[in-house]
């Protein structure tokens, strides 16, 4: 039976993806903070955009806790249902769609720069926000703003990884599936775990995997899941 260990934040509901099976567990390591950031400006650069652009559910779920926040909350909420939503991955859907959203437009491919490039034609003679964590990897910004595409951005959230006490450390298994689904979780990983040579790496996107590759070593086995979706990557993980 092959472990599966999935990077994720503390207070995850994917908490629930702890299963066991004749072929593979799953097993949660909580090795990541994901705190909301609440800037003063945020109800006026909602309102000067006609369109949003999220990489990340946890971009969806900041912006959801910024507007309801404010005093006219319930204003905010409906403006947003009247703007159109460009996502990266089946997790920024799944997100919208439990807020009774939808994506205007969704990518096909798992590489944020190609992600940008498929943008272009959408975003002519708008003014989109960019809602983004602290930190990103993607040269989107840089690509939308060199086809004089009006970008703003919106900086709702930052990834803090954490340092587990060598009491809350158990060993790993070897020839086990570690799952990452962005570029801080290998680094939050590799805070509290050594790589080993027997272990998988499997990344959603080529930017994650792009970072595996800089991070764990050109020895290491990484893979990349079939699509932008931690459920398909999850199921994959289990037939390796």
């Amino acid at each position: 039976m092959r472990t599966i260990y999935y990077i994720t934040k503390t207070n995850d509901t994917l908490n629930a993806l702890e299963s066991q099976d004749s072929k593979s567990f799953i097993e949660v390591l909580p090795l990541l903070e994901i705190q909301t950031i609440f800037p003063s400006g945020i109800w006026e650069q909602f309102c000067s955009c006609d369109s949003l652009i999220f990489t990340s559910a946890n971009a969806i779920l900041a912006l959801r806790e910024n507007l309801e926040s404010l005093p006219n909350a319930t204003e905010a909420m409906q403006r947003w249902r009247n703007l159109p939503n460009f996502t990266l991955g089946a997790g920024c859907n799944e997100a919208l769609k439990n807020l009774d959203l939808q994506a205007a437009f969704s990518a096909s491919r798992a590489y944020g720069e190609d992600f940008a490039k498929e943008l272009i034609p959408y975003l002519q003679g708008k003014k989109p926000l960019f809602v983004r964590a602290r930190k990103i990897a993607s040269a989107l910004p840089q690509i939308l703003q060199d086809c004089a595409i009006p970008l703003m951005q919106a900086v709702l959230y930052e990834t803090s990884p954490l340092r587990l006490k060598e009491s809350q450390k158990k060993p790993l298994a070897q020839d086990c599936v570690v799952f990452f689904s962005a570029p801080s979780h290998i680094k939050a990983f590799l805070l509290n775990f050594a790589w080993d040579s027997s272990f998988i790496a499997l990344c959603i996107g080529e930017t994650t995997q792009k970072s595996a590759r800089e991070l764990l070593g050109t020895e290491a086995k990484i893979l990349l899941s079939p699509r932008l979706s931690k459920k398909v990557a999850l199921e994959f993980a289990k037939t390796l």
